[in-house]
């Protein structure tokens, strides 16, 4: 009787617990819309939520339990009034689109089609070029709810993505600063103080009267090198001697010897010097072009719809928050798919040593800074089948562990990523990779200003991935690209398709891959590269591995390799970054034996490179492998074998 009645008992208890951990452990779903209201419990289709902030809050207050939570995007337009702040999770959270439902998720504000009018002040209409009288109208932003307009603020090589002022964007596209030349350049001409002075001279004689009276110039140029851009604002303007100067020293001014008629005439070191005026209310031109009156509040655009006009059906929205969605380290197995991101003064995604997010299947675009940035430590982050372009970088990702060579086990796959470079050139990579072992393949990368995917870090892959047209505004870059140093080992790139890196601008060449002043060690393998100026290069560097490709029709050559190491042109920063790393800990000297003892192996010598097993066409006169510089054709050097070289008849 006891053992029965034992029993019986023990049965209940057991489905009480199940129930009770069933009803604990099952999923719960939390609905929005942006035509729902913030009094609603959110728990039904037919009662959702208005805002996301307002989903976070019952979140936080414990009002939504399950696991995991669906939050369900309802269709239409989600404008976020702050950044999205995800700071803690107590399980799995999952934003998406409902039933596969349109939606947009914003950082900003519409601006109704209606309250743009004519422009009808004489001051306005007598600084506007003459075709732009009846196509350009203003909108009161004041009026329309808008007092922040942000600043403007220098932007470019080796500057962290800033954030971005107010930017306009119509029917989903982005509008730009009023510019001159529209999407071209002009030379300086002369640097009265030298190189390290701020002014210069220019040949634009009848044009810059206008540009003096401008209240807030500014400037965006190659001032001394066909990869080294900045934007900067002008101090002045003197239109009798056609000479302006900037109110910060660029890195150096040169003469420019920039033809937009031909722009490939100019080789070898000389590049740079060249420029265009921005933000200037007389070079608003052109469809597509806006410009704000910061003191007095006002829009000015030239609306980039077909007919150049807006009705009533065109959509305009300006950028309001600087990052949309912020994820710190607190919060763990968040996950976003199936709807689109957009208008973010900064950064679409801000994740901050984030574990275990997922970013699949959005659309994410016009943001002044990264569609992804993924800061510090993370782990096990995933950005997958996403549609990223028109923003200011594409995808940063750093984690992993250097000591001891933990992965970061993050992934970024099956992405198109293209106009990533919206701005500036550099560091806008569509992929930037740091950190330990992040795996990238089978994205569709192209049209970027400069580099396709920047590496630094180790034991990346980079595989599967078809990348082209990149360099367009840019020298001296590679669609896949590292730069100086001997610790990033480890790396593999393989089974990629590079194609169409051709030097559009004057300055040095561009190259499929490009190992850039020293850097050592990667693995270059099974890649088929064709129509670039150079498939691929060695920069000095040490144990690199360039076998089993394929390369069609190099412009120049299809492989160039050189010994600027013996120049001892980055020696100290080469060896400064060795010993801040751990390459002497049992770790490295097991993973990476021949950087231990590196100091005492003549390290600026370009010495284990390895070049063999490729299959080479190309026409002739165009060499296999180029040897920039003497003495280079040695096998402790550049060990070059068993290559298999087709030429066609002459």
């Amino acid at each position: 009787m006891w053992r029965g009645t034992s029993t019986t008992v023990l049965r209940v208890l057991a489905v009480l617990l199940w129930s009770v951990t069933c009803v604990w452990s099952a999923p719960a779903h939390i609905y929005v819309s942006p035509t729902g209201s913030d009094t609603n419990d959110g728990l039904s289709a037919t009662h959702p939520v208005k805002t996301l902030q307002h989903v976070l809050d019952l979140m936080s207050r414990g009002r939504v339990q399950g696991d995991p939570v669906f939050v369900e995007l309802m269709q239409g337009k989600h404008d976020l009034s702050s950044t999205l702040y995800i700071q803690s999770t107590s399980g799995t959270v999952v934003f998406r689109a409902y039933q596969g439902q349109t939606v947009h998720v914003t950082g900003g504000r519409h601006l109704p089609s209606g309250q743009f009018h004519q422009v009808t002040d004489s001051t306005v209409l007598h600084k506007l070029p003459h075709a732009a009288h009846s196509k350009v109208v203003e909108l009161d932003l004041t009026a329309a709810g808008v007092t922040d307009t942000g600043q403007l603020v220098t932007y470019g090589r080796f500057i962290p993505v800033p954030v971005a002022p107010l930017e306009i964007y119509i029917n989903g596209n982005p509008l730009r600063l009023a510019e001159w030349p529209n999407r071209s350049f002009i030379n300086i001409k002369s640097v009265p103080d030298g190189a390290n002075g701020k002014r210069f001279t220019y040949d634009a004689a009848g044009r810059d009267v206008t540009w003096a009276s401008e209240t807030e110039p500014w400037t965006y140029g190659f001032w001394r090198k066909s990869y080294d851009d900045f934007s900067e604002a002008v101090a002045h303007v003197d239109p009798h001697t056609h000479t302006m100067t900037l109110r910060d020293r660029p890195t150096g001014l040169v003469v420019g010897h920039y033809d937009p008629s031909d722009p490939l005439k100019t080789t070898g070191l000389q590049q740079g010097g060249y420029f265009r005026v921005i933000n200037m209310l007389c070079e608003l031109d052109q469809p597509g072009e806006y410009y704000i009156d910061r003191k007095n509040n006002k829009l000015y655009l030239w609306p980039n719809t077909p007919h150049q006009t807006l009705t009533s059906s065109d959509v305009v929205y300006a950028s309001m928050i600087n990052e949309c969605i912020t994820i710190e380290s607190t919060a763990h197995n968040v996950h976003f798919e199936d709807f689109s991101l957009e208008a973010c003064r900064h950064h679409g995604f801000e994740l901050n040593n984030a574990t275990n997010v997922t970013i699949k299947n959005l659309e994410i675009k016009n943001t002044g800074g990264n569609a992804v940035h993924c800061n510090g430590d993370c782990r096990s982050v995933s950005v997958l089948s996403s549609d990223i372009h028109d923003v200011n970088g594409g995808v940063f990702m750093g984690g992993g562990e250097r000591t001891q060579l933990v992965s970061s086990q993050n992934v970024i796959r099956d992405n198109h990523i293209w106009q990533h470079a919206r701005l500036a050139a550099f560091p806008n990579h569509a992929i930037f990779l740091q950190g330990v072992h992040t795996t990238v393949s089978h994205n569709h990368l192209h049209h970027g200003q400069y580099t396709g995917i920047w590496w630094e870090g180790n034991d990346h892959v980079i595989e599967y991935n078809h990348i082209h047209h990149m360099c367009l505004n840019a020298t001296d870059c590679g669609a896949i690209h590292t730069l100086r140093d001997w610790t990033y080992r480890g790396n593999v790139i393989r089974y990629n398709h590079v194609h169409d890196t051709r030097r559009l601008m004057p300055g040095n060449g561009v190259r499929g891959i490009m190992l850039d002043d020293q850097y050592s060690s990667v693995v270059i393998e099974h890649n088929v590269f064709y129509n670039n100026d150079i498939h691929a290069n060695i920069g000095g560097g040490r144990d690199n591995v360039i076998r089993y490709n394929v390369m069609y029709n190099a412009r120049e050559w299809s492989v160039q390799v050189d010994a600027r190491g013996l120049e001892h042109k980055e020696a100290r920063r080469l060896r400064r970054e060795l010993e801040a790393s751990p390459y002497r800990n049992d770790v490295w000297k097991r993973r990476y034996p021949e950087l231990y003892d590196i100091l005492n192996d003549l390290p600026d010598e370009p010495k284990g490179n390895q070049i063999y097993n490729n299959v080479i066409y190309n026409k002739h006169g165009v060499d296999s492998v180029h040897y920039t510089g003497h003495g280079l054709r040695r096998s402790d050097y550049f060990n070059v074998h068993d290559n298999h070289r087709v030429c066609p008849s002459p």
